[in-house]
């Protein structure tokens, strides 16, 4: 055996802070033998091992079995140094050298080891509602600065005491140098918990600050409790999430499948979309006309500690103000919140940075992602190539995010919400200042959409004529296509059905159901849905029966509408056709909301997509295969699907008595038929067998399980955004990417 001393240096970037990396490495090269030390750096871990030049060679050929589960690795490099004489391996100070921090850890939820201590009365941290160790508990939202080190976090505020200082000193101890963990006697304390309890479960509301902002919350089974809440935060009518105290609790309500029940036990841990269960406690308001709930399951100790105490589901939804960014300051949750809440539940531990909890789904067996936020973002993408630029991308302007990319990392910003608040724009603002300084970008090139009246597109005017950089601005839907086609690693000319409610088109006017066709680099448009009127603009969206008028007969639009007052209607009919005041769009999103408004949706629209989901739930009380002959045109060098045939023949079979639901289904069988049959020529002119499908029309399981269907019966091959939202949450990851290969 080989004697001969060796050194060597080992650095390590990605997700290696925060997650018991130094310990877990440290425990290692003790167990071998080896002396040396290890430390935090502000963007990786730089571990020194010294020792037999054999057994130095055995904890690099081995070191990804040694790693906890939690770290990602990005980057391993190692080299040769001179012997030191030195005989003990230890943990030394963090450094702050490096120029920038793609290795923020994420938020985790509670681990069983800590959810076993907390259930035990014997452990000192029995119901102790911060507990945490190097596997779980809070990170990015209470970090103010890299490295990850107690001093850069919150919990700087609580010193260790003496039982958890000797535990923090102790190799043997699961939590030796972990950083953020605490206990009863010296950790951050609630107010109001037993009062909170007593208030939930006689019907009031409680505003609870949690890990990454406050939640608000009320019963989940009365009726009465979340009216009460609809009516104080003034929405109507858009879904409620539910917080069960456990899987075996949810499973009394909903229906769980295994890839369901993985992913809400998952380190994320996020809201999961599920089917209800018949005939149960839930109150109807709560999902209202939906077959699905929002579920999840409590991910930290304080959760569950509420969980458990009220035992009944509550509703657990962001504390804002409509439109307005999650609240996460004391001061402003008591002054905002005053006309909503009953009573606070709040803890002494500050939050540094807001995340909105995360929302997936499990389609065809994978989680597929629809909102990006706690336990998922910041987190940095690897890309295949170096960027000669660094970027910023600044996204949409609803679900927006930002987008950043230095060297080869490209990491997307938690969800931010929808531009036209003015305290969701500062948010925006704030964090995209945040971003840039916190992972020591200097942008070369910004990409923006290209809808002139995007709040984010003036921000990126203004910030490029400030800062003298290049601005890009791409169009909405090659967005889309380009967040799809860089997740799932194509690499030649593809085409891309793209549906969604609106974007700015090339042409000046509004598209959203669009077939392209392009690679990293450039699109042409190839196939669109027909032009249809928007009567009235934007108030189209709010009053979706608006758009009947541009797609039906005046006979048809007076009959169809007839709820609505007469003098109304005559007003709308006679815009209908004049472009100044009714602008022409080839929008699938809006296509969708005519055919709710047709088939029985005739209330206003209160949140996104309202109407297009009320079609879609319909739709699954049927299992019709029928279809509406389509007609198929050329115009302007486009193939088009005639949308107002199809709205016209809808139209006549709800007049014969077809049930709705059966209508809502033959709706979404006949456009999937008609928009697969279009792209299957233009697949077939173009020499393409790939094929992605993006956009928030997309989210629609009906919808995507048809077009899929339907294109690989073809022989095409279908591919779906999963990690990057296919909604308008992965705009600014698609501009990132036209940056990268084009800026």
């Amino acid at each position: 055996m080989n004697k001969d001393p060796k050194r060597i240096e080992i650095k390590v970037k990605g997700i290696v802070q925060g997650v018991g990396f130094r310990p877990a490495m440290s425990k290692q090269a003790v167990a071998m033998g080896l002396t040396g030390k290890i430390c935090n750096t502000r963007d990786s871990v730089h571990i020194e091992i010294q020792g037999n030049e054999l057994v130095v060679q055995q904890y690099i050929d081995n070191f990804y079995n040694f790693i906890p589960a939690n770290a990602v690795i990005s980057s391993f490099s190692y080299n040769s140094l001179p012997i030191e004489h030195e005989d003990e391996f230890t943990i030394v100070e963090s450094t702050d050298s490096g120029p920038t921090r793609f290795s923020i850890p994420p938020d985790l939820a509670i681990c069983h080891l800590c959810r076993k201590e907390f259930y035990d009365p014997d452990n000192r941290r029995y119901l102790y509602p911060f507990i945490s160790c190097g596997d779980c508990g809070p990170r990015y939202t209470y970090m103010k600065d890299m490295p990850y080190d107690r001093s850069n976090t919150s919990m700087t505020e609580f010193p260790l005491c003496k039982k958890c200082l000797d535990e923090y000193n102790d190799p043997s101890d699961r939590r030796y140098h972990i950083e953020g963990f605490s206990c009863p006697e010296c950790g951050p304390v609630i107010t109001q918990f037993d009062e909170t309890i007593d208030v939930l479960l006689k019907g009031g509301i409680a505003a609870i600050k949690g890990l990454g902002g406050y939640h608000i919350a009320c019963s989940a089974i009365d009726y009465n409790a979340v009216q009460r809440l609809r009516d104080r935060k003034k929405r109507p009518g858009k879904p409620f999430a539910i917080m069960f105290k456990s899987i075996e609790s949810a499973k009394e309500y909903v229906n769980l499948y295994p890839g369901e029940e993985k992913l809400l036990l998952s380190k994320e841990s996020p809201i999961v979309i599920v089917k209800k269960r018949d005939n149960t406690d839930i109150a109807i308001n709560v999902a209202p006309d939906n077959w699905y709930l929002g579920i999840m399951i409590p991910y930290t100790p304080l959760h569950q500690l509420i969980l458990d105490r009220v035992n009944i589901p509550l509703i657990m939804t962001s504390a804002n103000i409509s439109g307005d960014p999650l609240i996460i300051d004391d001061a402003k949750a008591a002054k905002e919140l005053s006309n909503i809440a009953d009573i606070f539940l709040i803890h002494n531990r500050e939050i540094y940075k807001r995340a909105d909890d995360s929302i997936s789904y499990i389609y065809n067996g994978d989680e597929i992602n629809i909102r990006m936020g706690r336990g998922k973002m910041p987190y940095p993408i690897k890309l295949p190539i170096v960027s000669e630029k660094k970027i910023l991308s600044v996204g949409g302007e609803l679900k927006s995010n930002i987008s950043i990319v230095s060297d080869d990392n490209l990491v997307t910003s938690n969800h931010i919400g929808d531009l036209g608040a003015p305290d969701t724009f500062n948010h925006f603002t704030e964090t995209v200042n945040e971003m840039l300084n916190f992972y020591s970008v200097k942008p070369d090139a910004v990409i923006a959409d290209m809808h002139p009246d995007y709040e984010s597109t003036y921000f990126a005017k203004d910030y490029c004529n400030e800062k003298n950089i290049k601005l890009y601005q791409i169009q909405h839907h090659f967005a889309h296509f380009l967040s799809c086609y860089f997740e799932n690693e194509l690499k030649r000319i593809a085409a891309g059905i793209i549906f969604d409610g609106t974007g700015y088109g090339t042409d000046g006017t509004i598209w959203g159901g669009e077939i392209l066709v392009g690679d990293i680099n450039s699109f042409t448009r190839h196939g669109r849905l027909s032009l249809f009127h928007l009567p009235g603009g934007e108030k189209a969206i709010i009053e979706p029966w608006r758009i009947l008028a541009g797609l039906l007969s005046e006979d048809q639009f007076f009959d169809v509408c007839s709820w609505v007052d007469k003098s109304i209607l005559e007003n709308i009919q006679k815009i209908a056709y004049n472009e100044k005041f009714s602008p022409l769009t080839s929008s699938a999103g809006r296509l969708f909301d005519s055919a709710g408004a047709l088939l029985g949706f005739k209330r206003n629209v209160s949140y996104e997509a309202e109407a297009a989901i009320y079609l879609e739930m319909l739709a699954m009380k049927s299992d019709s295969e029928d279809i509406i002959p389509y007609t198929i045109k050329q115009e302007n060098q486009l193939t088009e699907l005639d949308t107002s045939l199809l709205i016209k023949e809808l139209c006549n079979r709800k007049k014969e008595g077809l049930e709705l639901h059966n209508l809502s289904k033959i709706f979404h069988n006949s456009l999937s038929s008609g928009i697969v049959n279009i792209a299957a020529k233009i697949c077939s002119q173009n020499n393409i067998d790939k094929i992605l499908l993006s956009g928030g029309v997309f989210q629609n399981r009906i919808m995507l399980k048809e077009v899929e269907k339907r294109l690989e019966s073809i022989g095409l091959k279908v591919f779906i955004n999963k990690r990057i939202p296919t909604n308008d949450a992965g705009i600014s990851a698609g501009q990132a990417i036209y940056g990268v290969y084009n800026a």
